[in-house]
């Protein structure tokens, strides 16, 4: 299988026309479109994600515990 990458826009009628390089041999074709995100949705998915840490119940842990944990951690992966 060979892959091509090509960059397009689709209009609002949502019909996308390609011209792909001569070395692509005609028959049958997979499309895979990978729509670019918006600024929009980068800010609407990090509201999502802090809304979910604020229904998460607070640590009871002091941040001196956290980085002794996290240095046992790593100290670990040396070993």
């Amino acid at each position: 299988m060979r892959a091509v990458k090509l960059e397009s826009f689709i209009p609002e009628n949502r019909q996308l026309s390609l011209t792909v390089p001569p070395e692509i041999p005609s028959g049958p074709v997979e499309v895979l479109i990978l729509a670019k995100e918006t600024a929009d949705a980068r800010q609407a998915s990090l509201l999502g994600f802090l809304d979910t840490l604020r229904s998460e119940p607070a640590s009871s842990r002091s941040a001196e515990a956290m980085e002794s944990a996290v240095a046992a951690e790593r100290d670990a992966w040396d070993e």
